[in-house]
């Protein structure tokens, strides 16, 4: 991990451990934007076969989607490589802890995306204690990030 992703981890470590939520939620949307785009493209292919006479400003709609869809599907293509490497230091923060317990919690949370119901189940807890020890994950996590960051940065002394 870099220091600027350690001391993103510090301040904030719900919010880093959530990076990858964002990608998902415009992945989410740009598929549904790739299916309206679909369905105008067999709206307009069912028009043209009752006119024919209208042939080629149709095919050029078909043409417009199409083109919509390769660019929205070549971005998604770009934010599922980003989540991959997302997820890869998201694992990467998580693993600073010591506690297998607390490295569970967040491991179910945030890279399977398990509810919290789920995790408490998995961890057989009860739901409440389930979120109590993920904040005490969380400030676990910020703490040894915060001691990350102290071991990377040189110490002079001047006299």
């Amino acid at each position: 991990m870099t220091l600027e992703q350690l001391t993103e981890l510090t301040e904030d470590p719900k919010n880093f451990l959530n990076r990858c939520k964002h990608y998902e939620q415009r992945i989410k949307l740009k598929q549904k934007q790739i299916q309206h785009y679909r369905d105008l493209e067999y709206s307009v292919t069912a028009t043209i076969k009752e006119a024919s006479a209208y042939t080629r400003t149709v095919s050029s709609k078909i043409e417009n989607c199409s083109t919509a869809i390769i660019v929205m599907e070549e971005d998604i293509q770009k934010e599922i490589e980003q989540i991959k490497r997302d997820r890869l230091l998201i694992q990467e923060a998580i693993n600073l802890l010591d506690n297998e317990d607390l490295r569970q919690i967040l491991e179910a949370r945030y890279i399977y995306e398990m509810k919290w119901e789920e995790i408490a189940l998995l961890l057989e807890h009860s739901y409440r204690w389930t979120l109590r020890l993920h904040g005490k994950a969380l400030k676990n996590i910020s703490q040894k990030a915060k001691e990350a960051i102290l071991s990377h940065i040189p110490v002079s002394y001047d006299l």
